[in-house]
């Protein structure tokens, strides 16, 4: 039975999503933590956007993002937007690692590793910031942005406060906003997996309708009234059905557009051509926010 469970769980994800050992760039999983940029692009802030993108759920900063050899941020994104500087960011969001413990960070405290770590690449530019986020990344950036705002708000920490200062918009792709039915799935499959480590916090905290998802998507349409958000959701089940409903892909907000994706919820974020739907939409949303 436990193997039944484990072997379950493993179809969701293709083998790039679940080996987080290395990246194809054949970074070890610890070097594949933080930001990395994959085009400088223009440092004229009138013309050029910092486009951040933040993974999900055992994910990593550059399998997420590839369909077989083609890694579009840098393959496609850094051609068609010539004057944007693309970052990838990296965080340890594995729910049981098999090769060392998972994670014990919370969602709180990878939002603030993410705010220094802004700070740090982006150090006094107010260039804009374009989010671009899968499933749990978009958890994280909303509370990063919750955080960076009270800071903005009392005058504190003002190197941090500035993300949110200058954050134009975000791109939500299969965020759980009200949590995912699959997430109880998950917590009982990492506990059967007793080799591992689980980061029970996580899985807690993407419950349906958890007490930290409340309190986050209240706060998060109080400061959010001036940025642009895009709230994406998958179209396709996987072997074990949706992983984020329609309903929890979206919330209730000001001026929030919505869209969908042909994919499930691990390829929704994999695209192999420019041609690709999910590409042309996703380029169009930028491109919108970037103005």
């Amino acid at each position: 039975m436990k193997h039944f469970f484990t072997n379950l769980f493993n179809k969701i994800f293709s083998r790039g999503e679940r080996d987080q050992s290395q990246d194809v760039s054949g970074a070890s999983r610890n070097d594949a933590i933080g930001p990395r940029v994959l085009h400088d692009g223009s440092f004229d802030t009138s013309v050029g956007v910092d486009v951040v993108f933040i993974h999900g759920l055992r994910g990593s900063r550059v399998q997420t993002w590839s369909a077989g050899e083609y890694f579009w941020p840098k393959d496609f994104l850094s051609e068609d937007l010539e004057n944007a500087r693309i970052i990838t960011w990296g965080y340890d969001a594995n729910v049981a690692n098999g090769f060392s413990y998972a994670s014990r960070e919370s969602i709180r405290g990878h939002a603030e590793t993410l705010l220094r770590d802004l700070y740090r690449i982006r150090r006094s530019t107010t260039r804009p910031i374009i989010f671009v986020c899968h499933s749990l990344g978009g958890l994280v950036c909303k509370e990063a942005l919750i955080i960076a705002a009270a800071y903005d708000k009392h005058q504190r920490h003002p190197n941090l406060a500035a993300t949110y200062a200058n954050t134009r918009g975000v791109i939500f792709l299969g965020t759980p906003h009200r949590g995912s039915e699959t997430a109880a799935l998950g917590q009982v499959l990492a506990k059967i997996a007793v080799l591992h480590q689980p980061n029970i916090q996580l899985l807690e905290s993407l419950q349906v309708d958890s007490h930290t998802l409340e309190r986050q998507r209240e706060e998060f349409i109080t400061i959010s009234r001036s940025l642009s958000i895009v709230c994406v959701r998958e179209e396709l089940p996987t072997r074990i059905g949706m992983i984020v409903s329609e309903a929890s892909a979206s919330y209730d907000g000001f001026e929030i557009e919505r869209g969908a994706i042909p994919a499930d919820h691990v390829n929704m974020v994999k695209f192999r051509s420019k041609e690709d739907i999910g590409y042309e939409r996703v380029l169009s949303w930028i491109q919108e926010m970037q103005g």
